[in-house]
């Protein structure tokens, strides 16, 4: 018998498993937990560039959605709904940092500034992520969304809180500028 109901939930969808949880489900909760959580935590990873913050940030988003989940619009896309939340409480938590100006390193001190390496990064995963984090907030988010998250234009739109066609506008424009960025590293080097 549990073993129908563990194949049940390893069937489902995410939409079918949120709608189990809302209505109780435990199980459902875990297994909604274990297939979405890696995408979540590696979009809040992007968001931050500091794992204990997507950690954190993480679990924050969670709880936010077990307390929400009887809001949750039965049917709709699920992952939009969970990266809009997760969104969201990436901005409250970079609100609330804002009264701080500087963290402080393990041993209690102000960090020194750090003084970027001239020239081309030798890896082109690593000329990639920082042309990627050199482009405004709006272009990365919605590079990121569609490209290494894998929303569909509509449902990264809906977690950025936009149409579809200025989605589309802003991933063109943003590509346009990761272009340039990575002809002056080619040119660098």
């Amino acid at each position: 018998m549990e073993a129908e109901a563990a194949a049940r939930l390893q069937d489902a969808t995410l939409e079918e498993l949120m709608e189990q949880y809302a209505d109780g489900s435990v199980s459902a909760f875990d297994e909604l937990y274990r297939r979405v959580s890696p995408k979540l935590f590696g979009y809040l990873l992007r968001l931050t560039r500091h794992r204990e913050r997507a950690e954190d940030l993480l679990q924050i988003t969670f709880a936010k959605v077990h307390r929400a989940r009887g809001s949750y619009l039965r049917g709709a896309a699920l992952l939009p709904w969970l990266l809009a939340i997760a969104r969201r409480s990436f901005y409250d938590e970079r609100r609330a940092a804002r009264v701080r100006s500087e963290d402080l390193s393990h041993d209690g001190e102000l960090p020194e500034p750090r003084r970027e390496e001239q020239g081309v990064p030798a890896d082109l995963s690593e000329s990639l992520e920082r042309a990627l984090d050199s482009l405004p907030e709006q272009y990365r988010e919605a590079i990121q969304l569609t490209k290494i998250t894998g929303l569909s234009m509509s449902e990264a739109a809906d977690v950025l809180g936009t149409t579809a066609t200025a989605l589309k506008l802003r991933v063109h424009r943003g590509y346009n500028l990761l272009r340039k960025e990575l002809e002056a590293y080619q040119r660098g080097a």
